[in-house]
């Protein structure tokens, strides 16, 4: 199934991540782009993750050929960059090389780079992509439970969700275990995978009418902007405030209600066919998100080692090396790697294709 806006969205999210981080470490309009705004991109990313797997996956007989199909194909996207980006970062850190040290992820010793690659911890952005894999777990146990215990999937939304809004949702462990850093970051996204699988469940189950569907609805897209902390903080003088070793924004349940709702009104409102939401930037920006994510990082560091970020024309400096370095990544790495997994691993199909 393909649902071209979406590649859209995806690269939408990386940008809201990268331009956020340049802003922070340029002071870019004094970081009105930046402060906590990357984690809006991340939000929408684990809104899509679910939202694309449920569409994908929920209503198929959850027969052992098409879950080691789903295993095989969620291993070969997140897992073989992430990899490599890991084992580089902690060979790089221990170079004794000051430059090569500066400029990738901080991943200093053997017990950091257990825990990153048992997906226990992730330093800096990194920590998204155990909480994507964690979820790729919870999802195959529910959709292994859907047609043995109907009511399986609702009962792990409400406690999910209802635990989330009563104001009691677990933080996670945030001290070492025998040395190795450990936090568990399923749980900081774990409501937002969860609200993107029951929009995936509705879209399965419900197309709005032709009557209430209209290109205006695009106008939800800036509606982020609105979000941004920096922002909202102009506009009203309140903003979401920075707690003690945790960000409140993943615990706002007024933000994910925002978040959603803008996710739904983009995938249900706006016709096929939207210029604004169906191009072919997006869908290249779309298909690299994943390498866009996890390079900008180096990057965005190497430039500002070297004095180049700085302004608008650092920005666009930064954007245009961080676009060739996931490109060739996507191109000569990241593809080939996701195709011979899934040749290793179960049949595949036209659902597991389309991502």
């Amino acid at each position: 199934m393909q649902i071209r806006r979406l590649n859209t969205l995806r690269g939408l999210a990386a940008l809201i991540v990268l331009v956020g981080h340049y802003s922070n470490k340029a002071r870019l309009w004094d970081a009105v782009l930046g402060t906590r705004a990357p984690q809006l991109g991340v939000m929408l990313f684990f809104l899509l993750s679910a939202f694309l797997m449920t569409i994908l996956y929920l209503d198929r007989e959850p027969a052992r050929q098409a879950m080691r199909g789903y295993g095989a194909a969620r291993v070969a996207r997140i897992l073989p960059l992430y990899a490599a980006v890991v084992v580089l970062s902690w060979l790089g850190q221990q170079s004794g090389l000051p430059w090569l040290m500066k400029v990738l992820y901080d991943i200093p010793t053997a017990k950091s780079l257990a825990s990153h690659l048992a997906t226990l911890y992730g330093v800096q952005v990194l920590w998204t992509i155990p909480a994507e894999l964690h979820f790729y777990l919870v999802f195959a146990a529910l959709w292994w439970l859907r047609p043995r215990f109907a009511w399986a999937i609702p009962a792990f939304c409400a406690i999910v969700l209802g635990t989330y809004v009563s104001g009691h949702w677990p933080l996670g462990p945030k001290q070492p275990v025998l040395g190795f850093p450990v936090d568990l970051p399923l749980l900081r996204g774990l409501p937002y995978f969860t609200v993107g699988m029951m929009i995936g469940m509705l879209y399965n189950r419900w197309r709005p009418p032709a009557r209430i569907r209209h290109h205006a609805f695009a106008l939800a897209l800036p509606l982020i902007l609105l979000l941004y902390p920096a922002i909202i903080g102009k506009l009203t003088g309140w903003t979401y405030g920075q707690g003690p070793g945790e960000s409140p924004m993943w615990f706002l349940p007024l933000l994910l209600l925002a978040v959603s709702a803008i996710f739904f009104v983009l995938v249900f409102l706006v016709p096929d066919g939207n210029p604004v939401l169906e191009n072919r930037a997006g869908d290249y920006l779309g298909k690299i998100s994943y390498s866009l994510y996890l390079l900008h990082f180096p990057v965005l560091l190497a430039l500002t080692q070297a004095g180049l970020a700085k302004g608008v024309g650092g920005l666009a400096l930064f954007l245009a090396l961080t676009i060739l370095a996931a490109s060739a990544s996507y191109r000569f790495y990241e593809l080939p790697m996701r195709l011979r997994i899934r040749a290793m691993g179960a049949q595949d199909d036209g659902g597991n294709r389309a991502q």
